[in-house]
């Protein structure tokens, strides 16, 4: 033997197997919520002006509030400020999980969670409104019906996916910034 150990070629020509890294990173799955929270503000933006626009001149809101008026509805003055609020409340929330998101902080995937529960509450919250006060013509209440459905499905497919995916839980791992005030104090005195 010229070898002291006779399978030494085969160790010196095997390479030991490469783990394969962990999915991380704003790509697979993860692009399709990405992009949607890139187009839903342009979207929001789009339909709050399709819908309230018209709605924010003060004709109209003296119409709703004065008793002189023949379109007196304070009911109807309430409901559409609150989904004047709720709608610009949204609107705050996805700017703010966008730049969670795309700064990949820790906090992202519960609030992209919370984005997606409030989104179907609100629009369950419009349609029960609106069909009970009598506001809405058949086929948007239809309409309405089938945003819901793909709210729930969306739902049931994002929420479970932010919660198990292992690219989510490598992705998001950054701690918001610390304030230090020290340096204030310092010019204080």
């Amino acid at each position: 033997r010229i070898f002291p150990h006779e399978n030494y070629m085969s160790e010196v020509t095997s390479t030991p197997p490469m783990a394969t890294p962990e999915p991380s990173g704003i790509g697979g799955w993860l692009l399709l919520p990405a992009i949607a929270l890139i187009i839903s503000p342009l979207r929001m933006i789009y339909e709050f002006h399709q819908t309230f626009f018209d709605l924010l001149r003060p004709a109209v809101w003296i119409s709703l509030l004065s008793t002189k008026s023949p379109n007196y509805s304070p009911v109807l003055a309430t409901v559409l400020g609150w989904e004047i609020l709720a709608n610009l409340a949204l609107f705050a929330l996805t700017i703010w999980l966008g730049y969670l998101f795309f700064k990949k902080r820790k906090l992202a995937p519960a609030i992209f969670i919370l984005w997606i529960v409030v989104s179907a509450a609100l629009q369950l919250a419009d349609l029960m409104l609106t069909s009970l006060l009598g506001l809405d013509a058949h086929q948007s209440n239809t309409r309405s019906v089938v945003e819901l459905v793909k709210s729930g499905i969306g739902a049931a497919i994002w929420v479970p996916y932010f919660l198990r995916s292992v690219r989510v839980k490598n992705t998001f791992v950054h701690d918001a910034p610390t304030v230090s005030y020290t340096h204030l104090r310092a010019h204080e005195t």
